[in-house]
């Protein structure tokens, strides 16, 4: 399939919103991370054995970042 295809989903405002505001907080538009993300979904489904570790700084903070009490 070598034509371009365009794909309308529904999303709560809000998720979307979240989902621009990280995206600018990342540096990276929208648009490039869900290409990113459908790319990602079928490399995995291709190799369902590889192992895509993300780590997300913001997720867990260190010991000396956490909030004492």
């Amino acid at each position: 399939m070598k034509k371009q295809v365009y794909i309308r989903v529904k999303v709560d405002p809000g998720i979307r919103r979240a989902f621009q505001l990280s995206s600018w907080r990342m540096s990276q538009s929208p648009t490039h991370r869900l290409r990113a993300l459908i790319h990602n979904c079928v490399a995995m489904d291709q190799n369902p054995w590889d192992i895509d570790l993300n780590v997300w700084g913001d997720s867990f903070p260190l010991e000396s970042e956490a909030p004492k009490g």
